[in-house]
């Protein structure tokens, strides 16, 4: 790859990386202020809702982090092996796998983070899907199938150079 569309990638990298573990740090200090219980706005934890407020809350936290970081280790492994001449490597293709999975996952507990944990006045909680939340998520595991079969082609490919 030329050297300034190698310098391109590796800047949008980082640019990209920086804003993944400011969200990351942005979870996990949201979660800390609302679950240490300091200030307004934090859990009413109740007790018909216990179990659907634990899944929501941890959901939220290791699902949402975990995409983050997923996002971080796709983007370094993809620069690290464009620099190494390989355009598709298959380890990718399990990262991206998951991250499909966490982001649906962490993006459905996030939506339903403010009815099911922060309840004013008590009231049945309401579990909501977010067709959005489907859309972007079947386009990220869309992704990663046609992730797959370039990384199929690359390597018959190589084998027939």
């Amino acid at each position: 790859m030329k050297t300034g569309n190698y310098r391109t990638l590796a800047v949008a990298t980082a640019f990209a990386s920086l804003l993944c573990l400011v969200s990351f740090a942005w979870v996990l200090a949201q979660s800390y202020f609302i679950c240490s219980g300091s200030g307004e706005g934090c859990i009413v934890w109740c007790d018909e809702l216990l179990p659907l407020q634990i899944c929501v809350f941890t959901g939220r936290l290791l699902f949402k982090s975990a995409f983050y970081l997923l996002l971080i280790v796709f983007l370094v492994k993809q620069l690290v092996a464009i620099k190494n001449g390989s355009l598709f490597p298959g380890a990718n293709v399990g990262i991206m796998y998951a991250t499909a999975v966490c982001f649906l996952i962490g993006e459905t507990c996030y939506d339903n983070f403010s009815t099911a944990l922060i309840l004013e006045t008590p009231r049945c909680g309401a579990f909501v899907v977010n067709g959005d939340t489907l859309i972007y998520a079947t386009m990220l595991l869309a992704f990663a199938l046609i992730y797959k079969v370039a990384v199929k082609v690359s390597e018959e490919n190589n084998l027939t150079i």
